[in-house]
């Protein structure tokens, strides 16, 4: 069968099933007559194949069986052709040897196959069960002091409206209490960990300023959270959390998002387990490794220096964890905020040297780009309005054409019919070779944004970003000359 999702080569071994005992999970679906069914379990936020059966026994109902038991976590039942589906708890190994599961298909597969489920010889899952079932009771109390409230607001019946409001937080601690309580009830169990990993700090009510309330609510947003069991990697919680805490939480840019991804692989280290230390040094370093926006694959580099390249990835070989810092090292003098490598090139037109640092301007684009690249022209078409936008007021580009001094020609005709008006240079194969080793040219086009202390802001920018980038920082620095004047 086709899987639901593809593997990550980092992730294999946190999927691996590996123990002694056995596992038996029988799912009996009133009025499903396909003949296949799947067993999905999660990681983080995606699923994944863990069984699949084409056949139901002779009393009717799918088996999944394995000699292996199922690793703790969430786990889904699939129905064809739609994958349709509802999950539940895989606990421990003792639950799993005679797991047994029932529903039904109604008219509404997808809500009745979760509604009319029911699960024996799991107490986990009795757990959340129950669990569900309080706070269906509680939302039915919540809806009627809502009723109340509304009628006591219409009556601007303040002693009333005071009283509904102290129901209402009555019905909050009680909630409250019944969560903390499971974890002193069922400590080993998941269900509780995942109901109260959920949950969202409270900020205590002396607490007023704003910025205070953040701040709190930041410090305290994983106080709930089991960082030392591993069970909770295979579960979307954790994955929500670090995506909330990094894109919510976290002021975003470079060093800040950066800051964050140590924190949180710092809480995994803190707690000692090895494996959701793996899972979440992985999903931060694959996360920031494709990252498409602009300046943050220093955060890939701040990963894999002080976690990959210091011996503590033992879930790689020593060829991937070479690669990875080897990418690193390329990377790190190229990081938003680094000076950028001078470059001193040849002009297309008379042959003189031209040194980058030598242009004095507030901001200096250097654009790597090559005469027969249909991807470089369509930027150039782009950049040359922008150019011709900005240059008075102290904007230059510093064009590199790819090609070498022996064609240079080539270089100067695209020059000339695209009216590339800003300094472009080429030299001999090196140190042309040197300068895009310095820049790490993967590919042409490119851009950097340099200020006038030729530190890099910005990079792999579109001629859109860029316009949009000066419009703002021209405007800024306009501001500024009013203030000072």
């Amino acid at each position: 069968m086709k899987k639901i999702a593809l593997l990550s080569v980092f992730c294999f071994l946190l999927l691996t099933l590996n123990s002694s005992a056995q596992y038996k999970i029988a799912v009996d679906i009133e009025g499903y007559d396909n003949d296949t069914l799947i067993l999905g379990y999660q990681v983080g936020k995606t699923t994944y194949i863990a069984k699949t059966v084409y056949s139901k026994n002779e009393k009717g109902v799918f088996v999944f069986e394995g000699e292996e038991p199922l690793l703790g976590g969430l786990y889904s039942v699939l129905i064809k052709p739609d994958n349709k589906f509802f999950q539940f708890i895989i606990s421990s190994d003792e639950e799993q040897k005679d797991l047994q599961l029932s529903t039904k298909i109604t008219t509404n597969p997808a809500a009745e196959l979760s509604g009319n489920l029911k699960i024996k010889n799991s107490p986990d899952n009795d757990v959340f069960t129950e669990y569900k079932n309080f706070l269906g009771r509680m939302r039915q109390k919540s809806q009627k002091l809502s009723e109340k409230r509304k009628k006591a607001q219409e009556k601007k019946d303040s002693v009333e409206l005071d009283k509904v409001n102290i129901e209402f937080a009555g019905l909050d601690k009680e909630v409250e209490d019944y969560q903390s309580q499971l974890l002193v009830k069922y400590p080993d169990y998941l269900s509780p960990k995942i109901i109260n990993g959920s949950k969202q700090p409270v900020v205590p009510k002396e607490i007023k300023d704003r910025n205070e309330i953040f701040q709190y609510y930041k410090l305290h947003f994983f106080d709930n959270f089991d960082w030392a069991d591993e069970r909770m990697i295979r579960t979307p919680i954790l994955m929500d959390k670090m995506d909330t805490y990094i894109e919510k939480l976290t002021l975003q840019t470079v060093d800040s998002v950066a800051k964050a991804c140590e924190y949180l692989i710092d809480k995994a280290l803190e707690f000692k387990n090895k494996k959701v230390f793996q899972f979440v040094a992985v999903q931060l370093l694959n996360q920031y490794a494709k990252q498409d926006v602009v300046c943050m694959d220093g955060v890939y580099v701040t990963i894999a220096q002080k976690y990959y390249c210091t011996g503590m990835a033992y879930w790689l070989d020593s060829a991937k964890v070479e690669k990875i810092c080897e990418d690193a090292q390329r990377m790190a003098p190229l990081r938003c905020g680094k000076n950028a490598p001078e470059a001193r090139l040849k002009n297309i037109n008379d042959s003189s040297y031209v040194s980058l640092y030598s242009i004095r301007k507030p901001f200096v684009a250097v654009y790597f780009w090559d005469p027969t690249c249909g991807n470089c022209t369509k930027m150039t078409k782009k950049l040359v309005p922008v150019y011709n936008k900005w240059k008075d007021k102290g904007f230059e580009i510093y064009g590199v054409c790819s090609k070498p001094w022996s064609e240079v020609d080539v270089c100067r005709k695209k020059v000339t019919d695209e009216k590339m008006d800003w300094i472009n240079t080429t030299d001999e194969p090196y140190p042309l070779a040197w300068v895009k080793k310095y820049y790490d040219l993967r590919s042409n086009p490119f851009i950097y944004l340099l200020n006038e202390d030729k530190e890099i802001i910005y990079k792999r920018l579109s001629a859109e970003q860029l316009d949009q980038i000066l419009e703002r920082e021209f405007k800024r620095r306009d501001e500024l000359e009013k203030i000072k004047n």
